[in-house]
This record gives structure tokens, sequence and C-alpha cells, in this order.
């Protein structure tokens, strides 16, 4: 039986990474920061939702695939002296890693992120390549909910059945300062979508509309139950036979 073309493939250029197990590419679920594993459903105190309950956050970690870093990584810009140096790895296994200078960007927006204003943009030379069968891209997405992380990759669009590397920009936060980023960290996540034309709308609400919105909010509050856990789940598991 002639195997199916997968949708997404990502294909590594040095020889053996691909064998260790902490730097291959995995699901975005294997990458849930641990604040979400931990944080109460319900807050204690006051017996209310907490963000953990929220579907639309719980669902982005099912969404796509994360590319860890793929060594032992420091980074550092020293903005008096206008000089940049980037370490990952070593020896002969070192990787290559270039700049978008700041005559290219930085000089001409401020560029922050959770309150901390970006001073330069790194370029890794990645060592993975990304295939997606014809007609498929991918959205490049920072770890959005990591938000401990000292750098921040910048979100775009490849269209990865005809443009295979995947070189991140990388916003680097400081000044002087090293930036550790280690090796199996997750770094850049990647989300395969089909490129469709679509139609689109902007109206006032109709009959049918209103009709509809009252469905959904007494599935929601008929439950003495988590809504979001019970009806919003059950209304996923049945969306398919929803699409008119």
């Amino acid at each position: 039986m002639k195997r199916e073309q997968p949708v997404i493939s990502f294909v590594s250029t040095v020889r053996g990474l691909e064998n260790i197990e902490e730097c291959i590419p995995r699901p975005t679920k294997e990458f849930v920061p641990s604040w979400w594993k931990t944080i109460p459903k319900v807050d204690p105190e006051v017996g209310v939702a907490t963000l953990r309950t929220c579907p639309a956050i719980s669902d982005n970690f099912s969404q796509g695939y994360v590319i860890p870093m793929w060594a032992d990584t420091i980074i550092k810009y020293d903005k008096k002296k206008s000089a940049w140096h980037v370490k990952s790895g070593s020896g002969r296994d070192g990787y290559t890693w270039e700049a978008h200078y700041n005559e290219q960007a930085i000089n001409h927006m401020s560029m922050k992120v959770f309150n901390k204003i970006a001073t330069f943009i790194f370029k890794p030379l990645c060592p993975w390549r990304i295939i997606t069968k014809p007609g498929w891209s991918v959205y490049q997405n920072p770890l959005y909910y990591h938000f401990d992380n000292n750098f921040s990759v910048l979100p775009g669009v490849i269209d990865t059945d005809i443009y295979h590397q995947v070189n991140q920009q990388v916003l680097y936060f400081g000044d002087a300062e090293e930036v550790f980023i280690k090796r199996g960290q997750p770094f850049v996540q990647y989300i395969p979508f089909e490129r469709k034309k679509i139609n689109f709308d902007v109206r006032y609400q109709t009959e049918k509309d209103s009709h509809r919105f009252d469905t959904e909010h007494l599935n929601w509050h008929s439950l003495f139950s988590d809504p979001i856990n019970g009806a919003y789940r059950k209304l996923q598991r049945n969306r398919d036979s929803l699409i008119q």
C-alpha cells in the first residue's frame, strides 16, 4: 500500500541530530509550561475559575509542533559597543548564527514584548528544514505562554511547500547580559495550515444568529458542572456535524 505523504516533515541537515531525543521537533502538547500544569482550575480563596479553564489557551497547546533548541546557546548584545556574540555548541559541532542589525529593524521601531524592550535581533541558521504538502504553509510563533524567557521569536508565515529554510528572528532583551538557551528548551512553534481563500462578512445579527447565540448560552449555563469542560467540549466533539 502506498504511504500517504505526511502533511509536514521536519528534516535535519546535521547528521545525527534527528537521533537526539531532546532536540527533535515534537507536538506542542509536550511543551506545556510548568505554571499551566500547577495552576488550579478554581481559585481556592475566592472560588472563581482561573485561566486554567480557558479552552482557547488549553487548545493552543494542542496545535502544531515545537522545535527545541538544538544546542546549549548563549546570546549577548552590548549596546555601548554595538557588538553581538553567540556561542552555540562547541568545537567542530558549533552552530552558526547571524543577525538582523539594528539599522534593519530596531532603530525604526520599539519592539516590546511583555514590557521587555528588544535591543537586538539574532538569527540562527536553523539545522531543521520544514517540508509541507503542496498548498500547505506554516505559522511561525513564539512560545507565547513561556513568560520567563529572555528572548522571543518573531511570528511569521512561511510557504514551506516551496521554501524550506526556517531561520528564526530572535528578539534579545537587555544590554550586555548573557541569555542562556538550554539544549532541549522549547524554542519556536510551527502550526501547519492549508492555504485557502475564504469569504467573510461584517453584519448585525439576524434572527437565525440570535437563535444560535441563545442556544449557545443555554448550553453553557444549564449545567452545574464546569460549562467549559462540559458543554464546550461536548460541542467540540460534535462540531463536524454542525458544519453547514
